[in-house]
């Protein structure tokens, strides 16, 4: 008998999926550590301290997460078939 599960992942696809996930986490820290760099550069050229870097935090980490549950969510949705009534 073997000691394999029968609907267990083999170690290959963990390792490729697991790599895409961190990929995905690495994208929304960076999304957000560019956002966050680009509104402290702003702000030390427009004297405005901590305005735009608190809004670049912001909307990099809202960047981030979009592009996040694009991937995680909406990539994987059934797409609509091409339907009669588009004629």
């Amino acid at each position: 008998m073997s000691d394999e599960r029968p609907n267990a992942p083999r170690a290959g696809e963990v390792s490729r999926v697991s790599g895409q996930y961190m990929g995905y986490g690495l994208t929304l820290a960076l999304a957000t550590l560019f956002f966050l760099l680009v509104g402290w550069w702003l702000d030390s050229k427009l004297g405005t301290t901590p305005v735009l870097l608190i809004l670049g935090a912001f909307v990099g980490a809202g960047a981030g997460f979009y592009r996040l549950y694009y991937y995680v969510v909406i990539q994987f949705r059934p797409k609509p078939e091409d339907s009669e009534d588009a004629r």
